[in-house]
This record gives structure tokens, C-alpha cells and sequence, in this order.
């Protein structure tokens, strides 16, 4: 009997899966990561009084 030589599973296009699948997690870790900071920054923001200038009443005549 001849033996069939064995044929090796062919990549498939793009990026392998395991590396697929290492970057979902990370993707959202890095989005969570970004939605909190501007979080952070928006509230330092809104911590600042908001800056009133009182014009003095002028007499009436």
C-alpha cells in the first residue's frame, strides 16, 4: 500500500486565530481603559467653578 503524504491543514487568510483571539480581550480592555480616562478628565473639568464676572450696577438717573 502507498502512503498518503500528509497534508499540512493550510493557514488561512489574515492573521491566525489564536492571535485573534488574544486580541479581543484586549481591545476591549484598551477601550475600557480610554472610556475611563475621558471619563476622568470630563469630571476634573466639571469640578472647576464656572468663572462669574459681576459687572457693579450703575446709578440711575
Amino acid at each position: 500500500m502507498a502512503k498518503k503524504p500528509d497534508k499540512k491543514p493550510k493557514a488561512s487568510r489574515g492573521m491566525p486565530r489564536s492571535l485573534i483571539y488574544a486580541m479581543i480581550p484586549g481591545g476591549f480592555l484598551l477601550l475600557v481603559l480610554i472610556l475611563v480616562l475621558a471619563g476622568q478628565t470630563r469630571e476634573d473639568a466639571a469640578e472647576e467653578p464656572p468663572t462669574v464676572v459681576e459687572q457693579p450696577a450703575q446709578p440711575q438717573q
